[in-house]
């Protein structure tokens, strides 16, 4: 048998047709995998959040269980801006008893107001992050910049929070938690589960919110990323140092009106520009920073208000149609953005007289 020569043995490789088609085979394999993965990825994401904000719950039980009332909004000392949150009070029953040894609630947690320079002390903790009170989904800032003393004073930084406490509906000027809300806290609050009659599994006590922008004072928001994460300023009226106030309400008698539909024109007419330190620091009792209220729906494009660290603020997240609850009796659920508003306001009172279910 004779061979053959190299050169006589017929070459075989890819035609330029033959490539093109390999490429667009794998365009389409990976175009059909990235959803796929990204899909996968925002579950363990929900996952993670439904865990945070069941761990917080567990951790407002156990305070129940050792005070006898749910924390409150705290006592003001000599103002009625500046002290520490909830969510600091419910530390030693997250594990974290090291970092509340360095907070003294004998003291202010700020000096001054709007908002007031952080003491010396507190300086370290209040950036001290921390991913219990981190939603996964939510790319927001971890740290924000603070501008203090309306403008004039240094800025300081605060680790940031998506997890928020119910004040209830917010209605009218039920905003205003200086007085009695229909949720469950408000300053000097000493609200117990018993005293919850419309039923634990039937009244929310926690939900997820969208972290701010870094500072302050910002642009009127022009994407739906920047409104979700942003506050109307209105002017206060308040003044005064009386805890509690003698008269509810703020912004020279604004009420919130029944429908959220005509919310954002009542309050852009009133504006004073915008703010978007939502959500800006787990450490300070402020409302815009631990609060939220069930006046719009989860996820509402209308924009929250904020007058004096009070103010209307909305259930948000990043998670597709809805956000994370957890409700009195510690179970968490994933309310859909498309809940009837009435139903979603029943949720955020403790004794509404209603009977419902989250599923």
């Amino acid at each position: 048998m004779k061979l053959k020569s190299k050169s006589q043995i017929g070459r075989r490789g890819f035609t330029l047709v033959e490539l093109l088609v390999v490429i667009a085979i794998i365009g389409i394999l990976v175009g059909l995998l990235l959803p796929a993965v990204q899909a996968a990825r925002e579950a363990a994401r929900r996952m993670q959040c439904s865990n945070n904000v069941r761990q917080i719950a567990l951790a407002t039980h156990n305070y129940e269980s050792a005070y006898q009332r749910l924390p409150s909004f705290c006592a003001s000392i000599g103002s009625n801006a500046g002290n520490f949150s909830i969510q600091s009070s419910l530390l030693p029953f997250m594990e974290q008893s090291n970092l509340q040894s360095q907070l003294d609630y004998a003291l202010t947690l700020t000096v001054g107001c709007c908002p007031g320079t952080l003491r010396p002390q507190f300086v370290q903790p209040a950036k001290a992050p921390l991913s219990v009170f981190r939603c996964p989904s939510d790319n927001g800032p971890d740290l924000f910049d603070v501008l203090t003393l309306s403008g004039r004073g240094p800025v300081e930084q605060y680790a940031g929070n998506n997890y928020h406490i119910n004040t209830g509906t917010g209605v009218g000027t039920l905003y205003d938690t200086r007085m009695p809300s229909d949720g469950l806290v408000w300053t000097n609050s000493k609200v117990r589960f018993s005293s919850i009659t419309d039923g634990l599994s039937n009244t929310a006590a926690f939900s997820e919110s969208l972290r701010g922008l870094p500072m302050n004072n910002v642009s009127a928001p022009t994407t739906l990323n920047d409104r979700l994460r942003t506050m109307v300023n209105v002017a206060c009226s308040w003044r005064s140092t009386t805890t509690p106030p003698t008269v509810a309400g703020l912004a020279n008698g604004f009420m919130a009106p029944a429908d959220p539909n005509q919310f954002e024109a009542a309050v852009v007419a009133i504006s004073r520009g915008y703010n978007g330190q939502r959500g800006g620091g787990w450490i300070n009792g402020r409302e815009y920073y631990t609060a939220y209220n069930h006046y719009h729906s989860p996820n509402s494009p209308i924009l929250d208000m904020n007058t004096c660290g009070y103010g209307v603020f909305a259930a948000r997240s990043l998670h597709t149609g809805g956000v994370q609850v957890t409700k009195c009796d510690g179970s968490t659920s994933f309310v859909s953005s498309n809940i009837d508003l009435a139903v979603w306001r029943a949720y955020g009172t403790r004794s509404g007289g209603e009977t419902l279910s989250f599923e």
